[in-house]
């Protein structure tokens, strides 16, 4: 047999045999390997939603304690007000 019929065998019939068991081998792993990636991002992802959130939640907590503090404010000056003498008239 000569060299030539051995490669073109080789080429007709390996070539496109290892291409298609590599593909039915392969095809599982990356469709994991993108399920993986795509997790990976969707955690990043709610990592950046879940500092955003805490960042809401920490303006809205020091917003409340500003208007608490402002009420506790006011409900001095108001009680201040109350329990103070008139001033005389001249």
């Amino acid at each position: 047999m000569d060299i030539e019929a051995i490669l073109a065998i080789i080429f007709v019939l390996g070539v496109p045999s290892m291409a298609l068991a590599t593909h039915v081998v392969l095809r599982p792993l990356i469709r994991e390997y993108a399920k993986l990636k795509g997790l990976k991002a969707d955690r990043e992802e709610l990592e950046v939603r879940m500092a955003q959130i805490e960042d809401v939640v920490h303006d809205l907590d020091r917003q409340v304690s500003r208007l608490l503090e402002a009420e506790r404010f006011r409900r001095e000056l108001e009680s201040g007000r109350r329990e103070r003498p008139s001033l005389p008239d001249v």
